[in-house]
């Protein structure tokens, strides 16, 4: 029983120690202006009806973050909590560009989207 325990132990020492080995090179690498905070996304039908509630967390690092428009969705709500300018970038499921927007810190908007298409939310770059 003694030496699986150590056996576990150092398994566990290798992974914890890989571990951080990874996270160390993700924050060297990631731009250290990147937005941090929540992203509250509400994507309603055409009555109002709430299709979809979702939150994303930005955190350093992270540029873009991208979310499906529901069926039955036409609006689709952000509200911005991170401390940057977000633009929204709607795209069919073909990629090309249907519109954007860009939604200052602690700010709200909401925009007309097509179910099966894809909203993008990207942090500017400095």
């Amino acid at each position: 029983m003694g030496t699986t325990r150590g056996r576990r132990r150092a398994v566990t020492g290798a992974v914890l120690a890989l571990l951080a080995g990874v996270g160390a090179v993700a924050a060297a690498e990631s731009p250290a202006a990147a937005a941090t905070g929540d992203v509250l996304i509400v994507q309603k039908g055409s009555t109002g009806n709430l299709v979809t509630v979702q939150t994303f967390v930005f955190l350093p690092g992270i540029a873009e973050q991208s979310d499906g428009v529901q069926a039955g969705a036409t609006q689709f709500a952000v509200t911005n909590l991170t401390n940057r300018t977000l633009t929204l970038t709607e795209r069919t499921p073909a990629g090309t560009v249907v519109h954007s927007d860009a939604i200052a810190a602690g700010r709200s908007g909401t925009f007309a989207v097509t179910g099966g298409d894809t909203v993008a939310l990207t942090v500017p770059a400095d």
